[in-house]
């Protein structure tokens, strides 16, 4: 009981947060208010405790402009190095973002990493929008805490689980990649984190859904077909990252045949963006 209301009094302040941002864009329809405690971990605050001991001087500010400015600790890690170029990470990614999202909507970003994404989100979404954000990764998670802090950026909701199939329960990542961190896996031997379906959350008027979960895009997929087909967002999906479609084995190739022809059946067009991006449209 003690979580749930503690995450109700944080999203009821992001919402106070947001108010203060700006003038309300017409039409306002208030957003439904998501319950997003913790079902089967009860660690808010040990995760408070956590994100209150970011180690600040291990890092250095870097900005990104058109996007914003975020904190990054080994400047040769493979998406980091893109930040501290001053570049966007995924580039391609940020005119489907600016198309695709509805101001006052409801953005749901499953791997978020340290936000390279999700703060543009959360601007496009707007003060009346909401960005539900996803990561697992306990050192990422809390980066991508103090990136929006940072940015000034009020309506993220950053939770710290991972999304898949099934019943909510605990699983493991896999250890983190040294020069590598975004590419880490749900497996065995990481972070221990809770994992809960998108269809357990009962999101309303979402507009859009990014994925990108190192392979494991299936699972989430599986567990949010009755979201998809209530809301019929645009959706943005990396299928089998880290293998480029001109150069994979006949294995992976039929993977991401397999995963593109489960979301062309819920009534999807799909095309290849950029090696293993994605964008999913719906066509009817």
């Amino acid at each position: 009981m003690k979580a749930s209301v503690s995450t109700r009094a944080i999203i009821l302040t992001l919402l106070v947060a947001a108010v203060a941002c700006g003038a309300t864009p017409p039409p306002y329809v208030p957003l439904p208010i998501v319950d997003v405690a913790p079902q089967v971990v009860d660690d808010l605050e040990e995760t408070r405790r956590y994100l209150n001991a970011f180690p600040l001087d291990d890092y250095q500010r870097y900005d990104v402009p058109d996007v914003g400015s975020f904190f990054v600790d080994d400047p040769a890690d493979m998406i980091k190095q893109v930040i501290v170029a001053g570049d966007k990470w995924e580039r391609h990614s940020f005119d489907l973002l600016a198309e695709h999202i509805v101001p006052g909507s409801v953005v749901i970003e499953v791997g978020a990493h340290i936000g390279t994404h999700t703060v543009r989100m959360g601007q496009l979404a707007g003060p009346w929008g909401r960005v539900y954000a996803f990561e697992p990764q306990r050192k990422i998670y809390r980066e991508l805490h103090h990136n929006l802090a940072l940015n000034g950026v009020t309506n993220v909701v950053a939770l710290r689980m991972a999304i898949g199939s099934g019943e909510t329960r605990i699983i493991e990542m896999n250890p983190a990649s040294p020069g590598n961190e975004g590419g880490t896996g749900v497996g065995s031997g990481g972070d221990a984190a809770e994992l809960r379906s998108l269809d357990s959350f009962g999101f309303e008027r979402l507009s859009l859904l990014k994925i990108d979960v190192e392979t494991y895009e299936n699972d989430v997929l599986d567990g949010a077909l009755d979201t998809i087909r209530r809301h019929r967002p645009v959706m943005l999906i990396e299928i089998m990252g880290g293998h480029d479609p001109e150069t994979a084995s006949p294995d992976v190739l039929e993977r991401i045949a397999v995963t593109r022809e489960k979301i062309e059946a819920l009534g999807y067009s799909v095309t290849q963006v950029f090696k293993h991006d994605y964008i999913a449209v719906p066509v009817d």
